[in-house]
């Protein structure tokens, strides 16, 4: 019933916990007996929380390394408070794990239960929740939560970080140690800090078939860095369109990798044995899913500020650096560039489907990001939405030498408040595109007033297929209330934009007045809301054709 929690304890052991201080209770039963039942992890019982929790800062301020405690639920979480701020302000490294009764026993008056959740407030660095997970996750999930708790506590700032774990009963484990191998990676995870080369061996990229992604915020100082690092490795370097290192034209950028990706040949052939990430998850699926599917190799992820950000699982190795000295880092050449040639190759088929596109009569969303592309002028700045309007940016735009900075929301990746970004972005006096769908425009059309307000200058492009069409895509498809809950036609009329705020409203015929528009409104003064309208399903069948090999 709790093996879960031995897959959690044997993950803090690979990761290099050698101390738990364990409080006596019940519902912490089976976190107290794994952690005695593991060889690698020496226990120290104590009977007082508050005691106990200045032992365990004892032992990580002497040692310069994450030690855990563990308590069970009620009041005895509230006891290691005082110890928790210390640690906070001291920047001592702590791993409380909480014992909690399950969601079923909360605010019903079970004994020894109280609210645990962030209890110990701005004094953590870290706080999660380790839930009872299903069948398919169990021996995979606490690894994860595990890794963020000691990465989260160890890294440049180190600190206190709480895991709340709720327990169903019964609470005594099968002590069988094989538990302790389950759901293990093939690479022990590992965190470096410091100088790269005294922790990753001279072999690492020898002759090895590497891949370099770059997502938003991956190395915004100098994305040539990180071209540079391609070539010297012959590695693809698979760019996001938010990394703006589609702003370069250079033989090494893979930029089409959401469309060829498709193809099981091209994700069985371009078999990967390591994988450095910088920067935010890539707005790809298809991409994730590829680091996923290659979950045997070493994937390294680079992040000064100790986020983990790969929702493919699949990270063995977390570098606290910055982006441009990691590269620096890296002396060795690779002199075998066929891996990269395969990539380059699956590159040229996808781009001669790609550049069909230009062929297009009907009103498309893929065309209009090439023709944006093409009339942007240097020096601007396009502000996509999310929903498919990034999609279509990462499907249609090319790696060119170009100076476009690409922007979206993708913290939380929601579809609120774009127009209002967009003006905010606008204040720079950049010439500024926002390239967004209608549900997000909708969803934001009250910001139009602050642009009028002091006068800014935006050029809208409103992609306009009544509803949400990236549902289209999506396994809700064809299922019963599809229209009603996901397509969600709505019939606004946005021509009153223009006199609801005084702005200027034009929709688009073909593709040459959609052109003249964008010329236009770049040239003039104030918001110009250019609408290009397309049918959902029409537009789902030319992305299939135009995306697939």
């Amino acid at each position: 019933m709790n093996e879960y929690i031995a897959v959690a304890v044997d993950e803090l052991s690979r990761l290099g916990i050698k101390e738990a201080v364990l409080s006596p209770g019940s519902r912490s039963t089976p976190l107290s007996m794994w952690f005695c039942e593991h060889s690698e992890i020496h226990t120290y019982l104590n009977i007082d929380e508050r005691s106990a929790a200045f032992f365990a800062l004892g032992i990580a301020k002497k040692k310069n390394r994450p030690v855990v405690l563990v308590c069970t639920s009620g009041s005895a979480t509230a006891h290691y408070l005082p110890a928790v701020t210390e640690a906070k302000r001291s920047r001592i490294p702590l791993i409380l794990l909480t014992a909690d009764r399950p969601a079923e026993l909360q605010n019903v008056g079970a004994p020894q239960t109280i609210n645990q959740h962030k209890i110990f407030g701005e004094f953590l660095n870290y706080y999660e929740e380790l839930s009872i997970p299903d069948e398919k996750q169990q021996f995979v999930y606490p690894r994860i939560v595990m890794q963020k708790a000691y990465l989260k506590c160890n890294g440049m700032n180190a600190g206190p970080v709480q895991i709340n774990i709720p327990i169903r009963e019964p609470l005594v484990p099968d002590l069988n140690t094989e538990y302790f191998k389950a759901g293990r990676s093939v690479h022990k995870v590992r965190i470096v800090k410091g100088k790269l080369t005294a922790h990753i061996p001279d072999d690492f990229f020898e002759n090895k078939k590497g891949i370099i992604i770059c997502g938003a915020q991956g190395i915004s100082e100098s994305p040539k860095q990180l071209i540079s690092l391609g070539k010297q490795l012959n590695a693809p370097v698979l760019a996001d369109p938010l990394s703006n290192i589609r702003q370069y034209e250079d033989e090494v950028i893979i930029d089409t990798y959401d469309s060829f990706l498709k193809n099981e040949s091209a994700k069985k052939e371009l078999v990967p044995d390591y994988i450095l990430m910088f920067g935010q998850a890539p707005v790809s699926k298809r991409l994730q899913q590829f680091i996923a599917f290659h979950k045997n190799a070493v994937c390294v992820q680079i992040d000064v500020a100790s986020e983990y950000r790969n929702p493919s699982l699949t990270t063995t190795f977390f570098v606290q650096a910055e982006p441009c000295k990691f590269a620096e880092g890296i002396l060795y050449q690779n002199r075998d560039n066929t891996y990269l040639h395969q990539w380059q190759s699956w590159q040229r088929k996808m781009k001669e489907k790609l550049e069909t596109v230009g062929q297009e009569k009907e009103l498309f969303e893929g065309r209009i990001v090439q023709i944006l592309q093409e009339i942007m002028p240097e020096r601007s700045c396009l502000l996509s939405a999310n929903s498919m309007a990034i999609r279509d940016i990462d499907y249609f735009w090319r790696a060119k030498n170009k100076k476009v900075q690409i922007l979206c929301n993708r913290g939380t990746n929601g579809i609120d408040g774009t127009v209002s970004t967009a003006l905010g972005i606008a204040t720079d006096g950049q010439p500024t595109v926002l390239l967004t769908g209608d549900l997000a425009l909708f969803h934001d059309m009250n910001g139009f007033l602050i642009g009028k307000t002091h006068q800014l200058n935006l050029t809208v492009v409103l992609l306009n297929n009544d509803g949400g069409g990236i549902f289209q895509y999506l396994p809700q498809k064809g299922k019963k209330y599809f229209e009603y809950l996901f397509s969600t036609p709505h019939g606004i009329q946005f021509s009153g934009l223009e006199t609801l705020y005084g702005i200027h409203y034009h929709r688009v015929l073909d593709y040459g007045d959609f052109k003249r528009s964008v010329n236009r409104a770049l040239a003039s003064q104030g918001i110009y809301v250019i609408e290009v309208c397309t049918e959902k399903e029409k537009s789902w069948k030319l992305h299939e054709r135009y995306t697939t090999l």
